[in-house]
């Protein structure tokens, strides 16, 4: 997959806790920021299906009605 170079500006003390938690992880910087980036879409994606499943489940046969209606 290609990559795309972006260039990010951070506090000093939130870029030496990036490089420290890369460090200890034994990631490249970089790497360790993509994890953090899809680890919580992962988090947001799944409230979302979450959420979903709660209507559907709640509102599921309404909804078909509506739909059997059209």
């Amino acid at each position: 997959m290609a990559k795309t170079q972006m260039n990010l500006r951070l506090k000093e003390d939130a870029a030496e806790m990036a490089r420290q938690a890369a460090e200890t992880r034994h990631l490249p910087v970089n790497e360790y920021v993509e994890q953090l980036i899809r680890a919580d879409n992962e988090k947001l994606r799944e409230t979302f299906l979450a959420g979903a499943q709660e209507v559907l489940d709640g509102y599921g046969d309404l909804i078909d009605q509506i739909e059997d209606a059209a």
